[in-house]
């Protein structure tokens, strides 16, 4: 208002209200700043809380392809292993029947030998003695 002092009751209460709404617009620009601080505020920290995530969804990522990288491994090891023990048996195997195979067949030709051998001693044994005893 102008500079001279209210007259009327009214204006006592328009001057009041006015000035209880100049309170208000000034809370109200204070309330607006603070949201805003807040705001940029919040909006730092989720930033940076997004950084931290990110990393540790990295890191773990990591950590898990690698953990399965060694679960991977281990397995083909022991596959492999499995496989290597089962061809070793089976080759061990096989060795076994062909010597026992082997075997048989110098045991058989040994003994057929020996038996024409001794045949053969005793014949000319006897052909001997008959003849010596003539």
């Amino acid at each position: 208002m102008s500079g001279r002092p209210p007259s009327t009751a009214r204006e006592v209460l328009i001057a009041e209200l006015l000035g209880d709404v100049q309170i208000l617009l000034g809370r109200l620009e204070q309330a607006d700043t603070s949201t805003k601080a807040t705001t940029a505020a919040l909006n730092e920290a989720t930033t940076q809380y997004r950084g931290q995530v990110d990393g540790m969804v990295a890191k773990l990522q990591a950590e898990t392809a690698h953990v399965i990288m060694q679960a991977t491994e281990q397995a083909a090891k022991t596959m492999v292993g499995q496989q290597t023990e089962t061809l070793q048996k089976a080759a061990t195997a096989a060795m076994q029947k062909a010597l026992s195979v082997e075997v048989l067949k110098r045991t058989r030709r040994d003994w057929f030998g020996a038996v024409f051998l001794a045949a053969a001693v005793g014949s000319l044994a006897t052909l001997g003695i008959l003849w010596l005893m003539r």
